[in-house]
């Protein structure tokens, strides 16, 4: 599959420290594709680079086959829409900045109505077309942005936690947004989140980031800590591991490979702890249960492992995993 994009030994430095630190990145084209990473992973930070609004201090980028620096070409520059994370309209009403977008990008004139009305029913914003941007509220700004970004049809769209502030309902109506505009041909939507399930379900793929570090590591049970082999310490629990590595400060442990009993297991595995049954969630074809251990571990199991244990919000339950289920990074 062609790449969109093909980051090679990239660095991006903040105040002389990396906050951005990616040895080598493809991104395929006709894809949806979720960046995931807590606040301060480096979401942003390689949104902008995508967009080139922001050039790194080392490496190299190739877009569409091509190696680039900023600024891009006023063809290139229409091949990508950009959303940031706390958008911006300027004065005037919704119609005026798709308008001026659309100038900007230097699309024919003649082509403008067409171009807009599509834009608007993407987002279902005809009602209020018309009315001053200022006067908007969260849901119909993030939609408005939108909008703006993609009206003059880009074949790339950069979303920057475009989920963020905003209510359920207005969640939903974003969600329909992105899988309406994945579905569309030549269409790459990247798009970032913290919250993992949803940007799994959105997503063809996704890409998880810890401290500016792309990793293959889940994102569920991502602990802080210190490695003093052959045990991580999270500060409140010693998890054992079988690196070697020095200087890791994150592990990640698979939910799939952590067993729930009602009982302390009499078995080999080092890592037993108790804890307080604290959410009870279907996700896709399993069931996600979190517990409270001090530290807050996730753990799949499939739903006559549910019933089997009769498990019930409140409950005082065990999880082991083995030191092998432990991701060291």
């Amino acid at each position: 599959m062609t790449a969109a994009y093909q980051l090679t030994d990239i660095k991006v430095y903040r105040d002389q420290s990396c906050i951005l630190d990616i040895p080598a990145l493809s991104l395929p084209q006709n894809n949806c594709i979720a960046l995931l990473g807590d606040n301060g992973a480096g979401k942003s930070t390689l949104l902008d680079l995508l967009a080139f609004t922001t050039a790194p201090n080392k490496g190299e980028i190739i877009f569409a086959g091509h190696a680039i620096q900023p600024p891009l070409s006023a063809a290139q520059r229409r091949t990508i829409g950009y959303v940031s994370q706390h958008p911006y309209l300027l004065a005037g009403t919704v119609i005026d900045n798709l308008k001026l977008a659309l100038r900007l990008q230097d699309i024919d004139s003649q082509q403008h109505s067409f171009l807009i009305h599509q834009a608007l029913e993407l987002v279902d914003l005809h009602h209020i077309a018309t009315q001053p941007a200022h006067t908007l509220s969260g849901g119909e700004l993030k939609r408005a942005a939108i909008a703006r970004a993609t009206v003059y049809q880009p074949d790339i769209l950069l979303l920057d936690e475009p989920f963020s502030h905003l209510d359920q309902s207005h969640r939903q109506q974003l969600e329909d947004i992105i899988e309406q505009l994945a579905q569309q041909q030549n269409k790459t939507i990247i798009f970032s989140t913290h919250d993992r399930l949803q940007g799994l379900s959105l997503a063809d793929s996704s890409i998880n980031l810890v401290n500016g570090k792309t990793t293959e590591s889940p994102l569920l049970n991502l602990f802080s800590g210190q490695l003093n082999y052959p045990v991580f310490d999270t500060g409140h629990l010693h998890i054992h591991t079988t690196s070697t590595l020095i200087n890791a400060h994150h592990i990640a442990i698979d939910p799939r490979e952590i067993i729930i009993s009602r009982q302390a297991l009499k078995s080999s595995m080092r890592n037993q702890f108790s804890g307080r049954l604290t959410l009870i969630a279907e996700e896709s074809n399993a069931i996600r249960l979190t517990i409270d251990c001090e530290e807050q571990f996730h753990a799949l199991i499939s739903s006559d492992s549910l019933a089997e244990l009769n498990l019930s919000l409140g409950d005082t339950i065990w999880l082991s995993f083995k030191s092998t289920a432990v991701s060291v990074f």
